[in-house]
This record gives structure tokens, sequence and C-alpha cells, in this order.
């Protein structure tokens, strides 16, 4: 998702920053475990031998609470408070992006804990989050095969806020999951960053909206998206410069199959093709002057 982007409507948000990522894999295995089979067997043997499957499902259910939070040891600890200018940003955004617009575009009827609309994107911004992307274990396929299997793998995504670290989150799994008597769960990092932040009154955000008021649009302005890019690679150490997307248009369903980006919109207010294209221009012509 684009840190300036149209919603259905088209509104504008621009976005300060990012959370960051980290993807895992977590790998239950009789082999690892000492316990349980060491190959797929026939599940009568559920009654005699333990189950990797289970003992997933298990360590699983620690990483979060009874509300779904996150509930791993020291996960989120560092993470920077938001500031009074933040808390505004997020009184005026949350009176001009539409409630129900974004529920439409998530197929939801209700957020997280009954939260209000500002509440929820107050937790959207600034809250720590692990998330299940997919689990497997034996077979899933047509009909029944009555087996117990003896490896079971989830995929997980955690999401950081500033000041958390890709390493730190790695290593507060490993030791909550160690505390519990889940040492023998392989975690498998592979792949992610750290949050982004760049201030508001940075050049690079200045050009953004400057380009945004002369097109007569006034954008919402938010502390971060909640999703991720690796933006830290400019704003953290040794660079510490601003970083930030930019573009007009509307597009939505990030990775899913059918993920899109409008060419030629019905809504007069949203950016075409063309128009998306040249307002890159123009932001390069704005930050360059």
């Amino acid at each position: 998702m684009p840190a300036a982007w149209q919603d259905p409507d088209g509104n504008v948000t621009v976005y300060l920053g990012a959370k960051g990522v980290v993807e895992l894999e977590l790998v239950a295995s009789g082999e690892q475990w000492g316990r349980g089979p060491g190959i797929d067997v026939h599940s009568s043997n559920r009654a005699r031998l333990d189950s990797p499957a289970f003992h997933l499902v298990q360590a699983l259910a620690t990483l979060v609470n009874a509300d779904g939070d996150p509930a791993i040891d020291d996960f989120g600890r560092e993470a920077r408070a938001i500031t009074p200018e933040q808390k505004k940003l997020l009184d005026a955004a949350a009176t001009r992006i539409s409630e129900d617009t974004t529920k439409k575009m998530l197929a939801a009827k209700r957020w997280a804990h009954d939260e209000t609309w500002r509440a929820s994107l107050e937790r959207f911004m600034f809250t720590p989050t692990v998330n299940i992307e997919g689990l497997v274990a034996g077979y899933t396929g047509p009909g029944e095969k009555t087996i117990q299997p003896h490896r079971a793998v989830a995929k997980l995504d955690l999401r950081l806020v500033p000041d958390m670290t890709y390493d730190g989150a790695i290593a507060a799994v490993k030791a909550h999951l160690s505390k519990r008597g889940f040492g023998d769960i392989e975690v498998r990092p592979s792949g992610g960053y750290g949050p982004t932040d760049t201030p508001l009154d940075a050049p690079l955000i200045q050009s953004q909206l400057a380009v945004l008021r002369r097109a007569g649009i006034d954008p919402a302005i938010m502390p971060r998206i909640a999703g991720s890019y690796p933006g830290y690679a400019f704003t953290g150490e040794p660079l510490r410069l601003p970083a930030g997307h930019f573009g007009m248009g509307h597009g939505s369903g990030a990775h899913a199959p059918d993920e899109y980006f409008v060419i030629e919109p019905s809504n007069p207010k949203v950016a075409d093709w063309d128009a998306a294209v040249a307002s890159h221009v123009a932001y390069l012509f704005a930050l360059a002057g």
C-alpha cells in the first residue's frame, strides 16, 4: 500500500511511517520433541502417542491472551508511546476517513474488542501484533485419511512499532516458548525488517502535501501505515533520512488473489492511470524545488 493513496470515495491519506514486520515459521515435530511419532502413523496410535500437532496448537495459544492481543514475554516492552501530536492527527483522521467504507473494503462488521472507530485507528497504528498466516499438518485433502501427523507448521507474522526491533522480536518468541516448555519447537525466521518513522515537517512529506493541495485535495495525515515496507534502510542508522511513498489512484486487496488497481475509475474524484503517473512527476518537481 502506498503512503499516499485514495480510498474508493476519493479521499487521500498521507502516512508518516510504517510498522516493521517479522515473518517466521514455528515447526513442531516428533523428531525434535522426542515425543509422538517420527513419521505419519495411523490415527489409532493417538491413544498411546503424543501429538506434535496439538503440541504446536498449545504453543500458539500462549502467544496471545484471551482477547487475542500479544502475550509474548517482553514483546512490545520497548514500544514508543503515542505522542499528543499523533493523537491529534488520529482525531482529525477519524473524522475524514469513512468507517463504513473501511469496513466494506474489509468485509468486516465490527472492530476487535468492539472498539470505536477512533480507538480502532489508534490500535491499528500503535499496537504490535501476532498473526497466524497459515497452519499446515497432516492430510487436508478430500475424503478421509486417518493419520496422526508427525509434523505441524505455523506461518506467523509479527508487526512491530517504533522502537521495537526485528532481532529483539525473534529473541522474545524463542525465550517465551522455551520458558513454557516449548523449547523444542523450531523458530525459523524467513524475513522482515524494523519499523520506520518520518516527521511531518520533513521536506519529503511537505512536498507530498503541497502537490495534493495544489490539486484541490486536503489529505488526512496518519502517523504510519499498519502494514510494512523496508523504509528502515533509509530512516535507520547510519543514514537517518526521511522516507515515504507517494501516488494518487486507488487500489486494494493487498496480497489477495483479487488485488487490484483502478485504471479507469467511475468516480471522478479518483485519479485514473494517467493522473496517477503524472502525480509522481509533480511530486518530484515539488521535492526538487
